[in-house]
């Protein structure tokens, strides 16, 4: 049986991307699944957070050094690629025999790169792993033939060779539910809560112009929903366990309004007390759907709303429109959902000034407990990345390990800079409203760590 240490990498420069909300530390919840699988064959596998608990590079040799792993796998978004980077090269240097993997996003899209610039990365595995990591570990310590491993990337002499994508798994109940503090050494919380994440389905049916989640699982608009009974034997494990508090983490939790109902009528009469949050969309928030959820423990919503442009929803194939962004959160504080996020996007390729204004005071507008406006991010292998590769604005060959922003790079864009002043005004605007301040001093009696929230973003404003 094999010593195998997973990482979740930390990101470097989060000021970089655009994002004026603080960003939260989440369990790296792929890889307590494939460490759940790994454990379960009976190998010794222990995952560390980087992001989480900020350990340098030395900090996080030292915890390596002291599990003397055989395998090392690390799971870079292109915002942590730098860290995965530099911890394999160390890894590497204190143990050359040590056999480096990298998985996630980066390591599906950009495997030729990884595996032909970095020599001390010895193989990627592309889209979901749970099936193919443990076949990968039995053969690599076995030293059985690579060939037979699907969706892994290597080199062989001078080349790199990739074996065929695994087929889509249709039946997420068949992946074992983490056990997550046997795996990771930290307790995750939302302010004095306990907390988790948890995902009831994989795929997206929709095909927004700026997303590339897809890619990953090659899913298509294949969505996969697991068992409402597979989700409640993990929900009665997790509130066994002293969780508090947890996140919904699917692309699209409210994808299916009946089967949402369902589920949180079912965690209301089996006393899933726990409260939670989740991503919805305009379009998927009928007042039967908030009110269900309400009932179930639901006070952290957050809405997909990005413009309130129409031209612009358009070109990123939202199928939504303002009015319906107005409803849905009328329909959701009806149903006496307690918090209310709105993220926006803004800084198109030809998104006029007039435009971002008109959208920075729709959120202002809307009845949302937070905001997030972000710039628009050429991700790759999205269609906006595909066709800003095809204009010759991007590189694929220079530019695939950067985080890429729409107007940084479009002669047809607003400047970055104008933009930046714009979102800095709007979020002070927002912070100061006298009934935005009102409700949150209400609010906050029942839910103290909110303040702190409000707290750390105007301290970030004020540097």
């Amino acid at each position: 049986m094999a010593r195998i240490v997973l990482i979740n990498p930390a990101p470097v420069l989060h000021q970089e991307l655009g994002i004026k909300t603080r960003q939260k530390s989440w369990p790296p919840l792929g890889l307590l699944y494939n460490g759940e699988i790994l454990s379960r064959e009976g190998h010794e596998v222990k995952i560390l957070d980087q992001d989480v608990l900020g350990y340098s590079y030395s900090e996080v040799m030292d915890w390596i050094k002291k599990r003397n792993p055989e395998i090392l796998g690390l799971s870079p978004l292109t915002i942590s690629l730098e860290s995965s980077l530099q911890i394999a090269k160390l890894a590497k240097e204190w143990n050359d025999n040590l056999i480096i993997v990298f998985g996630n996003v980066l390591a599906t899209l950009a495997y030729t790169q990884l595996l032909s610039k970095y020599e001390y990365i010895d193989y990627c595995l592309r889209g979901e792993t749970e099936t193919t990591f443990p076949k990968f570990v039995g053969s690599v310590m076995k030293s059985r033939n690579l060939k037979e491993i699907p969706g892994l990337s290597y080199r062989e002499h001078d080349l790199i060779k990739s074996n065929p994508r695994p087929p889509l798994n249709r039946n997420l109940d068949a992946i074992p539910i983490p056990d997550r503090e046997k795996l990771v050494d930290f307790n995750y919380r939302i302010g004095p809560h306990k907390f988790t994440v948890l995902a009831t389905s994989r795929g997206c049916p929709f095909r927004c112009k700026f997303c590339a989640v897809h890619l990953v699982s090659d899913s298509r608009e294949i969505w996969r929903p697991r068992s409402i009974e597979n989700i409640l034997t993990e929900l009665h494990f997790l509130q066994s366990r002293g969780y508090e508090e947890f996140s919904f983490v699917d692309d699209c939790f409210i994808v299916n309004q009946k089967r949402t109902v369902k589920l949180c009528q079912r965690m209301r009469k089996e006393k899933i007390d726990m409260v939670w949050s989740c991503e919805g969309r305009v379009d998927k928030g009928s007042k039967e759907v908030f009110r269900t959820m309400h009932y179930a423990n639901c006070n952290n919503l957050m809405l997909g709303i990005e413009s309130a442009s129409q031209r612009m929803l358009d070109y990123y194939n939202k199928n939504i429109t303002p009015e319906l962004s107005k409803k849905v959160i009328k329909n959701a504080r009806k149903a006496g959902i307690e918090n209310i996020a709105g993220l926006f996007v803004v800084g198109g390729p030809d998104e006029t000034v007039q435009e971002i204004i008109r959208t920075l005071k729709f959120g202002l507008e809307l009845d949302l407990t937070f905001l997030q406006y972000q710039l628009l991010h050429v991700l790759l292998g999205s269609e906006i990345w595909n066709e800003a590769v095809k204009q010759g604005l991007i590189n694929e060959e220079k530019d695939w390990n950067k985080y890429v922003i729409a107007s940084d790079i479009y002669p047809t864009a607003v400047k970055r800079e104008i933009i930046e002043k714009l979102i800095d005004k709007a979020f002070v605007e927002f912070l100061s409203r006298p009934k935005f301040l009102l409700k949150e001093i209400f609010r906050t009696v029942k839910s103290p760590y909110r303040l702190q929230n409000i707290f750390n973003i105007a301290r970030r404003k004020s540097k």
